[in-house]
């Protein structure tokens, strides 16, 4: 004996109903099923970007069940064409919502993770800056889309639209070609990354200073002496800078040293060695070296090349530096010669007599 009604109408609808009400249970099934395995296979990886991601599809995910249930048990159901219309209509503007719902959510959890757990996050920089930016760019461009195409299959026409927001966009970007130019360059700087918030960089122009912050329309740096030195990014993007971090915070020092002529020129490179390497701010893994430069007036110049540990101790140790080599050389008893200068004065000469000047 048949449970469903005899009567074909009736047939239908209850076979929509079952069909309704098995969408329901199945997208509930679906949802009990993400938070007991998958959500929990998500929860022991290292990252919690998988664990967002899937906590926000969840719902998404079994309103789109219910919703194709839905869909499919009116299919059977005799509807004027009129009414199956309208509510293929309207399934297509809650399945386009529940889309953009989706898309939206997984854009702003993943901008939110590179923006603040991710390796260029925790490097610093313009990932935090440009983060909630790209984010909300992001989310109005997914929501154009999708409204592009619920005008599209509802017969709107959306080309005048479309050429409106090229316009717009065309007199945004004249308007304010500077500030773009930076935000651009500003994003070169977070892709390529020739140098994060604490390195410190020597400019084109000689200035040298730490980073402080790379922000979307200029970048930051404190520079030695305590001031605040605010550089465009196009500066940055088109000029050459020096990364004195990088690979290393050890930096090269110099220091020129003149002796006399006559002096022991093997005894004075031994001793300049050993001064370089009797700072403890000195690298003594890599030996320095002593070169002679060239033969000056009243001396010989030599060039004494050692690296400093860190580039932030680089005064303290040239000047540990300077003061062994002086101590050194007047215990050897090696002369640092000054330019001297000895003036002959002539007796002057008589001045010409009247006569002779008439004679002549």
């Amino acid at each position: 004996m048949s449970l469903l009604p005899a009567d074909p109408l009736w047939r239908e609808v209850a076979l929509s109903l079952a069909l309704l009400l098995g969408s329901y249970v199945g997208a509930q099934a679906i949802s009990w099923l993400f938070g007991r395995l998958v959500l929990r296979a998500a929860l022991r990886t290292t990252t919690t970007l998988d664990d967002r991601l899937l906590e926000a599809l969840r719902r998404p995910l079994a309103y789109v069940l219910f919703l194709l249930g839905a869909y499919g048990s009116i299919q059977g159901l005799p509807i004027p064409e009129r009414w199956a219309q309208r509510l293929d209509g309207a399934f297509f503007v809650f399945g386009a919502a529940l889309l953009t719902l989706g898309l939206v959510r997984a854009w702003g959890i993943l901008l939110h993770w590179y923006s603040t757990e991710s390796a260029a996050a925790r490097d610093g920089g313009a990932a935090r800056e440009f983060g909630p930016l790209f984010s909300k760019l992001g989310k109005v461009f997914l929501v154009l889309v999708v409204a592009i195409a619920v005008f599209r299959r509802f017969g709107i026409d959306v080309n005048s639209l479309v050429v409106s927001l090229g316009v717009g966009s065309l007199a945004v970007g004249m308007a304010a070609k500077d500030t773009l130019a930076n935000m651009f360059a500003g994003f070169a700087l977070l892709l390529d990354r020739p140098f994060l918030p604490g390195d410190r960089i020597r400019l084109a122009s000689g200035e040298v200073g730490d980073v402080e912050a790379i922000g979307m329309r200029a970048t930051r740096l404190r520079t030695l002496d305590e001031t605040l030195l605010v550089i465009p990014n196009t500066v940055l993007v088109n000029e050459r800078l020096v990364n004195l971090s990088r690979p290393t915070r050890a930096v090269t020092t110099r220091l020129e040293v003149s002796v006399a002529y006559g002096t022991d020129l093997e005894l004075v490179r031994r001793l300049l060695g050993e001064s370089a390497l009797a700072s403890d701010k000195v690298d003594s893994q890599r030996p320095p070296v002593v070169l002679v430069t060239r033969f000056g007036e009243f001396a010989v110049n030599l060039l004494l090349v050692f690296w400093a540990r860190d580039y932030a101790e680089q005064g303290l140790a040239s000047s540990e530096v300077h003061e062994a080599v002086y101590r050194r050389f007047a215990e050897a008893g090696i002369e640092i010669p000054y330019p001297t200068r000895r003036v002959i004065q002539e007796p002057a000469r008589p001045a010409p007599a009247a006569a002779d000047l008439g004679e002549a």
